[in-house]
C-alpha cells in the first residue's frame, strides 16, 4: 500500500478516535480515565499475568465485550493496550476476537496497525499535546525538553515510548530524539521527582465489570451448578473457604 493510502487511513482513524472521545464526553485535550470508561462502556476487563510478549486480548460476542490485559506490563503500557483493544471492540467491523501485541505499529497486520494508531490518537489528542508544549519547542523539531516530554506522559498516563511515537508522528521530534529520550525512563522520571507508578506493573488480578454479578445470576437461575459458579468466582480471586472471607462473613453476621 502506498504512503498516500496510509496517510488517508491514519486520518480516518484519527477522526474515529476524535468521535469516540466526543461520544463518551471527552474533549480533544483532556486525558481519559480508562477504568471509568471501561465501566461506562460495559467492558468486562480482567488483568492477569501473561507472557511478556502478550499485551492483551479482546472478545466480542453479540453486545457482550471482554478484555484481558497483562498486569506484568507497566501501567503506561497497560493504558495503551486498553485503548488498542477498544478499537477492536467498538470500531473494527465484524470483530470477534484477537490476541494482541500492542505498540508495534506493524503495517503487515492492518487491523493491528489501525488499533495502535487509534490508541495513539485516543490517548494523545493532537490538540491537547500542542497546548502542552512551549511554542518554541513545538515549532523547531528536536528542541523539546525531556521535562516537557515527562510532563505530557504523566498528564496523559502513557508510556515514554507512546508519547515519543506520537510526538514523532506529528513532527515535533525526529528519530534522533526518539532514540535519546527512550533511554533510562524510570531513572529520568525519578530524577525529576515523579512517582514511579506509571512505569511499574500494577492492577494485579483486578477485575472491572459485572463478572461476579453475571456468574451469580447464572447460578440463581439454575443455569450453572454451584460447583461451576464457585469455579467461575475463583477465577477472580473469590474462595469461600478462604479465612479472610470467613472473617468478613462473621463480621456481617455480628
Amino acid at each position: 500500500m502506498a504512503k498516500f493510502r496510509y496517510d488517508i487511513l491514519d486520518n480516518e482513524i484519527q477522526q474515529k478516535a476524535i468521535k469516540f472521545r466526543r461520544d463518551h464526553g471527552f474533549s480533544n485535550a483532556e486525558p481519559i480515565r480508562l477504568k471509568s470508561l471501561l465501566l461506562k462502556c460495559n467492558v468486562l476487563t480482567v488483568f492477569r499475568q501473561l507472557s511478556e510478549d502478550f499485551s492483551g486480548m479482546a472478545v466480542k460476542i453479540g453486545e457482550d465485550r471482554f478484555m484481558m490485559v497483562n498486569h506484568d506490563h507497566s501501567l503506561g503500557k497497560q493504558h495503551f493496550t486498553i485503548a488498542h483493544e477498544l478499537y477492536h471492540l467498538f470500531i473494527q467491523e465484524n470483530f470477534i476476537s484477537q490476541s494482541c501485541v500492542t505498540g508495534r505499529f506493524d503495517r503487515k497486520d492492518i487491523e493491528e496497525y489501525k488499533a495502535d494508531m487509534f490508541a495513539a490518537y485516543l490517548l494523545l489528542p493532537q490538540e491537547g499535546l500542542t497546548m502542552g508544549i512551549n511554542p518554541m519547542e513545538l515549532s523547531n523539531p528536536d528542541t523539546i525538553r525531556l521535562e516537557t516530554v515527562m510532563k505530557l506522559e504523566q498528564y496523559y498516563s502513557v508510556s515514554r515510548r507512546a508519547i515519543l511515537q506520537r510526538l514523532k508522528n506529528i513532527g515535533v521530534i525526529t528519530n534522533k530524539t526518539f532514540e535519546l529520550y527512550k533511554l533510562d525512563v524510570r531513572r529520568s522520571a525519578a530524577a525529576y521527582g515523579y512517582e514511579m507508578d506509571l512505569y511499574l506493573p500494577g492492577n494485579k488480578d483486578l477485575v472491572l465489570g459485572d463478572y461476579g454479578v453475571k456468574a451469580h445470576q447464572l447460578f440463581e437461575n439454575d443455569v450453572i451448578s454451584e460447583s461451576h459458579y464457585l469455579e467461575l468466582m475463583r477465577v477472580i480471586g473469590y474462595n469461600p473457604n478462604d479465612q479472610q472471607f470467613e472473617n468478613e462473613k462473621n463480621k456481617d453476621i455480628a
